[in-house]
């Protein structure tokens, strides 16, 4: 496959769905932590607020050691195969166990101590509204703000280790599903490919591959039974078209 393509995830059940927002979510964390302004700090928070958000579902705890363990399962079946690394299988074992016990053991929701927390409880209200999280309905967010970078960060630090464990559970969980693939190369006459999927196959994700020089992208509808997807022309102001040629590009079947 070309290094130069853009890829278009779909999940198919919920628990990869909440996976990849969180990804999306820790990853602009990540990427912001290091802004010392003020500016940089507020996105911090939103970003921490957000994560909270969806947390927030008091199944969720459940369904994603559902998963793991679903996981677990699958690859204890390759253990015996000796074309696996078995140091490897291993280790994804042994962290699929831990992260699965450690959110069994735990009584309470993902991130709890931070939802007790004076100043967040204040801005899950005020940054739900449009501009909110002004000096004059939150001063002493506003006083926080001033405060030095590292008093800041050093804060910030403390509330995301209540986020490392399920971080980290994300990101295995995705490694796994994004590794265990198939990928075929397809061919969508005038823009629209559609097959039938078999149900046993236990598919977590689609992943769809098209050249970055291909002026388009899809939208893909997929259930247990059957995937259709069809490519757009881009357009950012009016209603996209159809793509109106034959396109090559990867479909991947993840498991």
């Amino acid at each position: 496959m070309q290094t130069e393509t853009i890829i278009y995830e779909q999940p198919l059940n919920e628990i990869v769905r909440v996976c990849l927002r969180l990804e999306q979510l820790f990853q602009a964390l990540d990427h912001k932590l290091n802004d010392e302004t003020k500016l940089g700090t507020h996105h911090v928070i939103r970003l921490i607020i957000d994560i909270l958000q969806i947390l927030e579902r008091p199944d969720l705890k459940a369904k994603f050691s559902k998963e793991l363990n679903s996981c677990l399962t699958s690859l204890m079946r390759y253990g015996s195969l000796p074309q696996i690394d078995a140091k490897k299988l291993e280790t994804l074992t042994q962290q699929l166990e831990e992260l699965s016990r450690h959110l069994i053991d735990s009584n309470e929701k993902i991130g709890h101590h931070l939802r007790d927390t004076c100043l967040l409880n204040a801005l899950r209200l005020h940054l739900s509204t449009p501009g909110g999280g002004c000096s004059f309905d939150t001063p002493l967010y506003h006083y926080w703000l001033q405060q030095p970078f590292a008093t800041r960060r050093a804060i910030i630090t403390d509330w995301l280790k209540s986020f490392t464990q399920i971080q980290a559970g994300v990101a295995l969980l995705l490694d796994i599903v994004r590794n265990h693939t198939k990928t075929e190369e397809k061919t969508a006459p005038h823009g629209f490919h559609q097959e039938l999927l078999d149900p046993q196959t236990n598919l977590r994700m689609i992943r769809i591959s098209i050249h970055a020089e291909i002026h388009a992208f899809p939208q893909i509808s997929v259930g247990r039974h059957f995937l259709s997807v069809r490519f757009f022309s881009p357009n950012i102001i009016e209603q996209p078209h159809q793509y109106a040629d034959d396109l090559f590009f990867w479909l991947t079947y993840c498991y």
